[in-house]
């Protein structure tokens, strides 16, 4: 009875919201469009209603992705069209370790050796190319050596980087990612993955929010990356440097970070939601890392190796 209470309440609000808001009220930010029609409008919060009464199954409905459907969702996508909710950062928490995901408002940004990667681009960067995205959430760090032993029960990292649980986890291959992932959202009852490499770079660059830099938040790569000249021939723990203009840490430096793509080509064609090509041998990662030079941390290099590599150099960050 309490439920129902709550959904003629929520229909109330929806009735009086009707009156001062025009259907389009809430911007395009996908976040809170539950029924996929690009708007967050009051046609979302009855989106929501069906599948709490029953009559529709959209995953979509769990808008603030608590694992349940109910009225705090409702009251996410009220607040969301009154302007009072804006997306940021989500906060997961396994095995007493806590993680952020940061939301990523989609859009079109040029990928490859745009002009302030200048004569360090490399041909397999080019020809830049424009790559359309939707939204979606990325890592505020690599994934820590703490999370990924809450996940698996194990450390793949060797001494002396295991005794500080804050370094990123090094040592794992592209395989190791996916087998980590899957236990993961058999714990959280999510969907995490692997970014794609547009996905990556897009993050990397700022997204919607980028000032152009070659480095991931910086034209300096000391404000924001651990690289060869600066590391002292070591990884170090996540968030030490300076963020990006999405707050994300260690996008250029510290370690190389897988990507869900296969190696291929670029091609000066536009793209909606790449995902790389579908044969190929070699996977994609990124950023740079600890024992590298500069060159590495830019945001348009790529860099790939067999799904079975792992070394010092390698470790992930989470998409969703």
């Amino acid at each position: 009875m309490e439920i129902i209470k709550k959904l003629y309440l929520a229909i109330g609000i929806i009735a009086m919201l009707a009156w001062f808001l025009p259907l389009n009220a809430a911007s395009t930010n996908v976040y809170g469009d539950v029924n996929g029609d690009g708007e967050v409008t009051i046609a979302d919060v009855n989106a929501v209603i069906d599948v709490i009464m029953g009559d529709d199954d959209n995953p979509a409905a769990d808008v603030n992705n608590d694992g349940e459907v109910n009225i705090a969702d409702i009251n996410t996508v009220i607040d969301i069209i009154l302007g009072h909710n804006t997306p940021g950062i989500e906060t997961f928490t396994v095995n007493g370790v806590t993680f952020n995901m940061v939301f990523v408002e989609g859009g079109t940004f040029t990928m490859g050796a745009t002009p302030e990667q200048g004569s360090d681009a490399h041909d397999k960067e080019k020809p830049a190319h424009d790559v359309t995205l939707s939204s979606y959430c990325i890592g505020e760090t690599e994934v820590t050596q703490a999370l990924w032993v809450a996940v698996m029960g194990d450390n793949p990292s060797p001494t002396p980087y295991s005794g500080d649980l804050q370094h990123p986890v090094i040592r794992v291959s592209w395989y190791d990612c996916q087998n980590f992932i899957s236990k993961l959202n058999e714990i959280t009852g999510k969907t995490f993955r692997l970014p794609t490499e547009a996905e990556w770079e897009y993050a990397a660059r700022g997204g919607n929010k980028s000032k152009g830099y070659k480095y991931a938040g910086s034209n300096q790569v000391s404000n924001v990356a651990w690289c060869g000249a600066n590391s002292n021939t070591m990884i170090h723990p996540v968030a030490t440097k300076a963020p990006n203009e999405l707050g994300l840490y260690d996008m250029s430096g510290n370690v190389f970070e897988w990507c869900q793509d296969i190696y291929g080509p670029y091609s000066s064609d536009t793209q909606i939601d790449p995902a790389g090509p579908t044969t190929g041998s070699a996977r994609i990662f990124r950023g740079g890392c600890w024992l590298d030079s500069y060159w590495y941390c830019r945001v348009s290099c790529r860099e790939s190796n067999g799904p079975y590599i792992n070394n010092d150099c390698l470790g992930l960050r989470l998409a969703l």
